[in-house]
C-alpha cells in the first residue's frame, strides 16, 4: 500500500463520530443535524456551485441515505461557510483522521516491507502496539517516546499551561493528577483508566491521540527547552 493512499476513517467533530460512505463522501445533513449548525440546503454561493460542477457535492433525493453528500474538500468548504470556528474544528478532525490513517499504514508497511529475521522480531511488536492503540490505548510515557516528545512529565505541565490538560487533586493521595481536558476524551484522543495498579496517569493515549501528540511534539519540545534556558539564565544572574 502506498503511504500516500490514505484510508478513509471516521472523523470526530465535538465528540460526534461521522463515517464516510463507500465512495468516501460525508453526509452534510447528518453533520448539521447532529451538531446544530446551518443545513447545507441554505448554502447557495459561487463556491457551492463550483463544488457541484467539480463533483465534490452529490445530492441524494431518495433512497436509504438522502441528503447532501460531500468529499473532504466539499465538507471543509461547507464548514467554512457555516463559521470560522466550525471550519477550524472540521479541519482538525480531518487532520486527526489522516494522521491516524498514516499511523496504521506505517505499521502495515513495517510488517510487509521486510522478510528477514529482523522483521520476524519487529513485526510482532508493531502488531502489539497496533492492538493496544486500537484497544485501551498506551501509557503517556510510551506515547511520548513514540511521538518524539523528550520529557513526558514536563510535557504534561506545558499542556496544562496551554489549556489542553488540567491539574486536579488525587481522590485519595496527597498529590496532583495531570490529565487531558474533557474535550480531549470526547474527541477520542484519550481513554480514562483506573488509577489503581500503578496507573498514575489515569488515562491512556489512543491512535488518534498519538497522531495529535506527534503533531504537537515540536511545539512541546521547544517550549520545554525555552523554559530550561530561562531558568538557567535566571540562575546565572
Amino acid at each position: 500500500m502506498d503511504i500516500d493512499q490514505i484510508e478513509l476513517l471516521p472523523i470526530v467533530i465535538d465528540g460526534q463520530v461521522f463515517k464516510p460512505n463507500p465512495d468516501g463522501l460525508w453526509n452534510l445533513n447528518e453533520i448539521a443535524k447532529a451538531l446544530g449548525v446551518t443545513e447545507p440546503g441554505q448554502w447557495r454561493t459561487s463556491v457551492r456551485r463550483a463544488l457541484d460542477q467539480n463533483a465534490n457535492l452529490h445530492l441524494a433525493h431518495g433512497g436509504a441515505n438522502p441528503g447532501t453528500w460531500a468529499t473532504e474538500a466539499g465538507t471543509i468548504a461547507y464548514a467554512m461557510w457555516v463559521s470560522t470556528d466550525f471550519y477550524l474544528t472540521v479541519v482538525h478532525a480531518f487532520v486527526a483522521m489522516r494522521n491516524d490513517s498514516i499511523i496504521r499504514t506505517r505499521l502495515a508497511l513495517l510488517a510487509a516491507a521486510e522478510s528477514d529475521a529482523k522483521l520476524a522480531q519487529a513485526a510482532p511488536k508493531a502488531e502489539l502496539v497496533d492492538r493496544r492503540l486500537a484497544g485501551n490505548g498506551i501509557p503517556w510515557g510510551e506515547a511520548c517516546r513514540m511521538a518524539g516528545v523528550t520529557k513526558p512529565q514536563l510535557a504534561k505541565q506545558y499542556l496544562v499551561y496551554s489549556g489542553r490538560f488540567v491539574s486536579i487533586e488525587h481522590p485519595s493521595e496527597y498529590r496532583k493528577i495531570i490529565k487531558p481536558t474533557p474535550r480531549g476524551f470526547a474527541a477520542g484522543f484519550f481513554k480514562a483508566c483506573s488509577l489503581s495498579y500503578g496507573n498514575e496517569d489515569g488515562f491512556r493515549v489512543t491512535a488518534s491521540g498519538l497522531a495529535w501528540l506527534q503533531s504537537k511534539a515540536q511545539e512541546i519540545n521547544t517550549a520545554i527547552a525555552d523554559r530550561a534556558r530561562r531558568k538557567a539564565a535566571a540562575k546565572r544572574k
